[in-house]
């Protein structure tokens, strides 16, 4: 029975170990950059609805996402939602009134700016 225990001792032993390294190694890896980078446009247009000019001034805040103007047919959605995984993003659109779509133009992550080290 001794023999026994000390097998299944060694096992478990050995498996709390793995688990030791295994959060070591998470513990200890660096963290991707946050930011991403998207491309492309998107249609607005909707028939039979008749969608009005680009706003000259915009401030709308919902649940912790802003939406800010910039100018010249520009937009800014900030997450400003500590609870998000995308807290601090900036994504940047422009709507070509024209075409009817709106396109990504750039993305940061202040946040992760802030946090970034400079030597």
């Amino acid at each position: 029975m001794d023999q026994k225990n000390n097998v299944f001792m060694l096992v478990l032993s050995g498996i709390m170990m793995i688990v030791v390294i295994c959060l070591v190694i998470m513990i200890v890896k660096p963290q991707p950059d946050a930011t991403s980078h998207f491309t492309g446009s998107m249609e607005t247009y909707a028939h039979g609805i008749d969608i009005p000019s680009f706003p000259d001034e915009m401030n709308i805040t919902t649940n912790g996402e802003q939406i800010v103007s910039l100018g010249a047919n520009r937009f800014a959605v900030i997450d400003n939602n500590p609870d998000s995984s995308n807290h601090g993003t900036i994504l940047i659109y422009e709507y070509d009134e024209q075409a009817r779509k709106i396109h990504f133009l750039a993305s940061e992550n202040y946040v992760a700016r802030m946090n970034q080290r400079t030597e």
